[in-house]
């Protein structure tokens, strides 16, 4: 039998670390009103204001402190809220409550201080931000210990009887210096801090600083303003009760640290919950560079990388479809791994198959949670990217292999004209000169008759087998490059051609690839579509080779399709990666544009 559910007593949200936060804000804001009790008696308005300062700065400590990456933040926000209670033990003027309080007062703003400093990253990532810590050690400790050590306690506001107030050298004259002293140096730190804190954000990545950067305002502004409010009690003979109106308004002013840090990471949450909808609208139609770019917008990262796995291949590709070796880092347990300060992050499909490997700014690190909340709403997108990408670099692999096939055929025509030209030719002509002589010396008109027609067929051949040579490999291609071969073949066409090539050198199956396909191009031009007048324009430019050949359209010929006339010049240019293009038709006039990187 199955029982029913128990009824939720409490909101979803309200879980064991809301719980446990708003315990330790309660006993943080008991301590308070334990600890300034004496001075709240008489003003409630103070106590409220202050009680709700410790309580809050406790309880986004506390939540702060459930992070990986922001705990230690967390646990000097919740130390910071208990010196700040205790700092109001001054209030009771007696035994060491004035004492510590100045102490408390001075750990309250180091340990706010420097854990906003640590935020988000969790550590002193910067030189100057480990300067400046031992800095205000020096000057948040020395000060209070030199104020006690040259005065009396009545001279800093405590007049109580029993207040234990250890006086090593009372002097009021250098009292005094000590307390202008002390207000400089606390008026430096807080500058100093708003400037090593501007400092930053340069160096943060966009997320990051976007996070950062309100608290950086509300922490400056606090540590100004306690500077500034700090500096008229530097007195001599202060009365207590206008020391600890100060201290209420401090406490006022610094609960705006822990509310900005709220809004900072309720900011997170909520673009982790927009993510899916903005990777729908961005991803829309999918394809392999949509996805990419969806990514970098989301994740705010530029420089974001992805690589797709390709199973039948059994390696990564890029977008092009282009393998990629990622190293053995890739190759281990889930999760992120660093490259030089970059973040690997490796994908896995539904079933746990590999998917995809994405490469993002070391800064993203912070921001695994957003990250990840981006990947699984465009897991779908990923999974049909990754089957495009695998097309295209099985139909990268083929045109690999038909490079590979141009190279040795190339090299195959260059043999077969070397032995044409050096075994075949030379052979013929040795039997030339034997005739020559054979019709020289000999006396009998018939074999003289005989060895002149001998002759005269063998320069045939000659001729045809020379032809052939050029056919299967034209030397000027080979030595001099694309334009005195098409120069050749122009002349042959016994048409107007108007030839621009540059002068500029290929590898030798790119000239190859190109030379064949013009040549066809141009006998398509004068047998099909019978041009009088042929332009050809051969340059390069931004790494690829562009040719362009113009037609007129004077004498109509073959209505045919000229696309598919073409086929034979445009899947040898497309082979290399490469497209043609054919505008007109040979009735009007048609143009034909060949384009192809020079690698």
């Amino acid at each position: 039998m199955i029982s029913a559910p128990r009824r939720r007593r409490s909101p979803p949200w309200f879980g064991t670390e809301a719980r446990r936060a708003l315990v330790a804000g309660a006993a943080v804001a008991g301590l308070a009103l334990l600890a300034g009790w004496p001075y709240w008696r008489d003003h409630p308005a103070a106590a409220a204001t202050t009680l709700a300062s410790c309580a809050a700065i406790a309880v986004v400590g506390v939540l702060l402190a459930t992070g990986p990456r922001t705990r230690r933040t967390g646990l000097l926000f919740a130390a910071a809220s208990v010196f700040w209670a205790v700092n109001w033990a001054a209030s009771w003027d007696a035994t060491i409550g004035p004492i510590m309080s100045p102490y408390a007062q001075a750990d309250f703003y180091l340990a706010l201080a420097v854990g906003v400093l640590l935020y988000p990253g969790g550590r002193l990532e910067y030189l100057g931000d480990r300067i400046w810590t031992v800095m205000a050690c020096l000057i948040l400790w020395g000060c209070p210990t030199a104020l006690w050590v040259t005065s009396e306690p009545e001279w800093a506001a405590f007049r109580g009887e029993s207040v234990w107030w250890p006086a090593l050298y009372p002097n009021l004259d250098t009292f005094k210096v000590v307390l202008q002293v002390s207000a400089a140096l606390y008026l430096l730190l807080a500058l100093s801090f708003a400037v090593v804190l501007l400092m930053r954000l340069p160096r943060m990545g966009r997320l990051r600083r976007l996070l950062a950067l309100p608290v950086t305002v509300a922490i400056g502004f606090v540590g100004i303003s306690a500077a500034f409010t700090q500096k008229p009690i530097m007195e001599a003979s202060i009365p207590l009760d206008d020391l600890l109106r100060v201290y209420v308004i401090q406490g006022a002013v610094v609960v705006l640290v822990p509310l900005t840090l709220l809004a900072s990471g309720l900011r997170v949450r909520i673009a982790e919950l927009t993510v899916a909808g903005r990777m729908l609208r961005l991803t829309a139609p999918v394809s392999v560079e949509r996805v990419r770019d969806a990514l970098r917008d989301v994740l705010h990262d530029p420089t974001l990388e992805l690589w797709f796995w390709a199973p039948t291949e059994g390696v990564y590709v890029d977008i092009a479809g282009h393998s990629v070796d990622l190293g053995p880092q890739t190759g281990g347990a889930d999760g992120p791994a660093e490259d030089g300060g970059r973040w690997r992050h490796r994908v896995r499909g539904a079933a746990g198959e590999p998917l995809a490997v994405v490469e993002l700014g070391g800064a993203l690190r912070d921001h695994g949670s957003l990250v990840e909340a981006a990947l699984v709403a465009g897991g779908r997108a990923l999974e049909t990217a990754r089957l495009q990408a695998g097309v295209q670099a099985g139909l990268e692999q083929v045109r690999a292999a038909y490079r590979r096939l141009v190279r040795a055929e190339t090299a195959e025509r260059e043999r077969l004209g070397r032995d044409l030209h050096d075994g075949a030719q030379q052979r013929l002509l040795a039997v030339g000169a034997m005739l020559g002589t054979l019709e020289a010396v000999t006396g009998d008109p018939a074999v003289k008759e005989h060895a002149r027609a001998c002759r005269a067929e063998l320069r045939e051949a000659l001729a045809q087998l020379r032809a052939l040579a050029r056919e299967v490999q034209p030397a000027l291609l080979v030595q001099h490059g694309l334009g005195p071969a098409l120069e050749v073949v122009a002349e042959r066409l016994g048409t107007r051609v108007a030839l621009d090539v540059t002068p500029r050198r290929f590898s030798r199956e790119i000239e190859s690839t190109l030379y064949s396909a013009l040549c066809e191009t141009l006998s398509y031009a004068v047998e099909r579509a019978r041009a009088t007048r042929i332009s050809v324009w051969v340059g390069e430019e931004d790494g690829r080779v562009l040719a362009e050949i113009g037609l007129d359209g004077a004498r109509p010929g073959d209505p045919a399709d000229p696309v598919a006339d073409l086929a034979g010049p445009s899947g040898l240019i497309r082979a290399l990666r490469g497209e043609v293009e054919v505008g007109g038709g040979p009735r009007a006039g048609m143009t034909v544009r060949m384009d192809l990187p020079c690698e």
